[in-house]
């Protein structure tokens, strides 16, 4: 039925759980809990947001995999952000709109540094019909006029085969990760990388010669530069949306 359909397709709503894990979790985020601090006690936000011990029990636990808190008899302590597991970022990133430029261009740069490794290992296992593969999208980016959305397509289809190609399980989880976490956000922030299309060609034609010769290390050093190029686009967006929202306040 087309109702049971829609229906189906609405998101979950949050459980109690994780409504008081996010809460938490934002507030030792901006730093309204120090790290060490001792967290309140089970009864004390059980009673603070009106839920059984047992929920509170488990957002508890969520905040430790999360890697913001630890339980130890006792209580559960903050822990310095630091020493989080990568899947604080995400949380971290919404804090503010838009996100923190600074936070923003410390992903892409790591972001980078994993496509480039995955580039350099690509190239090195390669058949030839998959470095032809390249090869087009790298001519596709030299000929592109500036079209941003063509733009963000070639770059994942070229992240996406040189990840393909390098079969390296640990740089796909990582970037798996990074992809989930980071570049569903900055389109919503308004910030997508629009690359001068000089720029662009330039490198994507420095590309084409690299993968033409199967030179590892020139094709990770352009995509590297793709990557400064990126964080110098997102940078500039975003510094732009910082103070249009300031005159606006």
């Amino acid at each position: 039925m087309p109702v049971a359909r829609a229906a189906a397709d609405l998101p979950t709503p949050p459980s109690r759980t994780e409504e008081i894990a996010a809460v938490l979790r934002d507030e030792i985020l901006v730093g309204q809990y120090r790290a060490g601090e001792r967290l309140p006690s089970e009864r004390d936000l059980a009673a603070r947001f009106g839920a059984g011990r047992g929920a509170v029990r488990e957002a508890l636990k969520k905040l430790e995999q999360l890697g913001v808190a630890s339980i130890r008899p006792g209580g559960a302590r903050v822990v310095p952000i630091e020493e989080c597991t990568p899947d604080v970022l995400g949380p971290l990133l919404d804090l503010k709109t838009p996100p923190d430029p600074a936070l923003v261009d410390q992903v892409i740069h790591v972001f980078g540094v994993l496509i480039a490794a995955a580039a350099e290992a690509a190239v090195a296992k390669a058949t030839p019909e998959r470095l032809a593969e390249a090869r087009r999208i790298a001519d596709e980016m030299a000929a592109n006029k500036g079209n941003s959305a063509r733009q963000h397509d070639q770059l994942r289809r070229l992240a996406m085969l040189w990840v393909d190609v390098a079969d390296h399980l640990v740089l796909r989880l990582m970037i798996n990760g990074l992809s989930t976490t980071f570049f569903t956000r900055i389109p919503k922030a308004g910030a997508p990388p629009r690359l001068d299309t000089r720029t662009y060609g330039e490198i994507a034609r420095g590309l084409g010669r690299a993968i033409d010769e199967r030179d590892a290390a020139a094709v990770g050093d352009s995509m590297r530069r793709l990557n400064g190029a990126i964080r110098e686009s997102v940078s500039v967006a975003l510094q732009r949306q910082r103070r249009t929202r300031r005159k606006s306040a």
